[in-house]
């Protein structure tokens, strides 16, 4: 199966060699089944045919500085199956201008029939060729609110670490490319070739959520200066009980004022807001304390523990136990 591997300033480097490496290894596991099996005839045949091309040909400098030489340019590649689009880490915005004629060609290589998978923020290069519109996509969490609004046709699943829409694929951020490289080679190849290569590589073979990893950004820089005081009010009374009516009133607003202009500042309403904060904050404990989820919980404000664990459970993805046990702080764990 031909592979081509896009390159181009300010791509990651990671999602570059994860790449080559995975696909390496898948050949390299094939070529050992197939010797076992007693077929050496065949033992020579690269399961994956694999190479990288920038738009001109020229050598491109990753975002980290790594400067990499790809094998050719764009128009010397030749009816590829399958076509990995790397991510951008934190660059996309500003590199997306840039990339005219990637766009173009990945047009004219999907209208081919060819597969197209998008790594991480890899996902705004596709969505921006109208590839992705009305299909099923995810990047990484950070961009979700940006994606959205610069490509409100695309089905965006921000919780998801892959989709596949048939042949448009997407990973979710940074390390979740390794979850797209598996879904690749078990779906060009088999489960069970996917699965050792999960085993040589220790990757996690499960199928996993971004949820858990994001966190919910609080917006700040807007322009009503009596929201902002709100906002900070919010934040330095979270474990108060607080009733939205008597807030709106202390700050001389009518409720039905107070909810708009709230949400035209932050993208919340106030409610949603303060869940937010107390989510946050029952996170951040989680994370850097040993307190009893039931402290925790009364700290940020509930006073029903159940309801407040079924709610961390609904919108984070984990139990508080299991979040605890990923994310601790294990410095804070094991100092002295």
């Amino acid at each position: 199966m031909k592979i081509t591997l896009l390159m181009a300033d300010q791509c990651s480097a990671t999602s570059v060699a994860a790449t080559l490496d995975f696909f390496q290894t898948a050949n390299v596991l094939h070529h050992y089944a197939v010797k076992q099996n007693a077929r050496e005839e065949r033992s020579n045949s690269a399961l994956f045919d694999l190479e990288t091309a920038s738009i001109d040909g020229q050598p491109i400098t990753c975002s980290g500085g790594l400067r990499l030489t790809p094998d050719k340019k764009l128009a010397d590649v030749n009816s590829p199956k399958l076509i990995v689009v790397p991510g951008f880490m934190f660059n996309i915005l500003g590199v997306l201008p840039s990339l005219g004629k990637m766009v173009e060609w990945l047009q004219e290589q999907h209208q081919q029939g060819c597969y197209i998978a998008s790594m991480c923020t890899g996902a705004f290069v596709t969505a921006q060729a109208g590839l992705l519109d009305g299909r099923c996509a995810t990047t990484h969490w950070v961009f979700g609110e940006q994606f959205a609004r610069s490509f409100p046709k695309v089905i965006l699943q921000i919780e998801r670490t892959v989709t596949d829409d048939g042949q448009l694929l997407c990973s979710g951020g940074s390390t979740s490319g390794s979850d797209l490289l598996l879904h690749l080679v078990r779906k060009f190849s088999s489960p069970q070739l996917a699965a050792e290569c999960a085993k040589k590589l220790l990757v996690d073979f499960s199928e996993r959520s971004q949820t858990p990893y994001s966190s919910t950004t609080f917006k700040k820089n807007h322009t009503d200066a009596e929201i902002l005081k709100i906002q900070i009010w919010l934040e330095n009374r979270i474990g108060r009980t607080i009733v939205m009516e008597q807030l709106a009133e202390e700050f001389g607003l009518s409720m039905r004022n107070f909810i708009r202009r709230f949400k035209e500042a932050t993208d919340q309403n106030p409610l949603e807001y303060l869940q937010n904060l107390r989510l946050e904050k029952a996170k951040f404990l989680l994370e850097s304390s040993q307190q009893a989820f039931e402290q925790i919980t009364l700290q940020v404000g509930y006073e029903d523990g159940n309801s407040f664990r079924r709610l961390f459970k609904q919108r984070v993805g984990l139990t508080p136990s299991a979040y605890r046990k990923r994310f601790e702080n294990r410095r804070s764990v094991h100092s002295g």
